[in-house]
């Protein structure tokens, strides 16, 4: 069972949106932080009521954790960056509700992360392509390009042994994290976290470019072809005679004996 599918705790109520690690540290709290609005912390699994936002996994301050966690897995039709028909639903609404319900929240890191069959380049420009794929979905359902990251990992960042089916399974996942809150960068400097970053591009400039490949503009006309005759140009000795003189002292440079030294 992977991190995205682990049960939420006992008597847990997670509503519509998955929740957000909540990185207000003391130190930090007051004007000018970046974490959000400060909400009690249950103090044990005894809680019974747990905040709507509440992340389905267990957070502390002491964690850090940038991470959205949200139940279930975006399964990607093999080798390609096409979500499975079918797949993932639950889990791109989610993060709709979430984005949604969290203006504050500036800019959300898309992480696309594979197995380690295949090399290296082809793994992190798929794990890209699959995180763009998802980060495209949100915007067409209504969220600006500008707080979407697409990032690919490749196969750099396993959770769970290659070597086994189920672990090859668990390393095949897209993950979420917030990266800016209010603007501000969030734990992390690089909102990329040091991954392959794709640009996120608006509905209307994906919309112009599929236009533009099936509609591509017709070449420019060539101008007809009209026969000069016998057409006496005029010829600019000087300007010739200067190129020549020019090239004579070319080559002598060229062909001068080179001093002793």
């Amino acid at each position: 069972m992977s991190a995205n599918e682990r049960p939420s705790r006992r008597g847990a109520s997670l509503g519509v949106a998955a929740a957000l690690a909540l990185a207000t540290f003391p130190a930090v709290m007051g004007c000018g932080s970046n974490g959000l609005p400060s909400i009690p912390v249950p103090k044990n699994d005894e809680q019974t009521a747990l905040p709507r936002w509440y992340p389905e996994r267990p957070w502390t301050a002491r964690d850090a954790d940038s991470r959205i966690f949200i139940k279930g897995k975006i399964v990607f039709d093999n080798d390609k960056a096409t979500i499975r028909s079918g797949s993932g639903e639950k889990v791109l609404m989610t993060l709709l509700g979430f984005l949604n319900e969290h203006p504050e929240v500036t800019m959300v890191r898309v992480e696309g992360h594979t197995d380690d069959r295949g090399d290296d380049e082809h793994n992190t420009d798929l794990s890209a392509r699959r995180s763009l794929t998802v980060c495209d979905w949100l915007v067409d359902h209504g969220i600006e390009n500008t707080r979407l990251l697409a990032v690919g990992f490749g196969k750099t960042r396993p959770i769970a042994p290659n070597g086994r089916a189920d672990g090859m399974q668990e390393n095949r996942r897209t993950e979420f994290h917030v990266a800016e809150v209010n603007g501000r960068a969030f734990i992390l400097k690089d909102p990329a976290n040091g991954g392959y970053a794709l640009t996120v591009k608006s509905a209307e400039q994906r919309r112009a470019e599929r236009e533009a490949l099936l509609h591509p503009p017709a070449p420019p006309k060539a101008k007809p072809w009209v026969p000069e005759g016998d057409v006496v140009k005029p010829v600019d000795v000087n300007k010739v005679l200067r190129a020549q003189a020019k090239e004579r002292e070319k080559k002598d440079k060229m062909l001068a004996p080179t001093p002793d030294k």
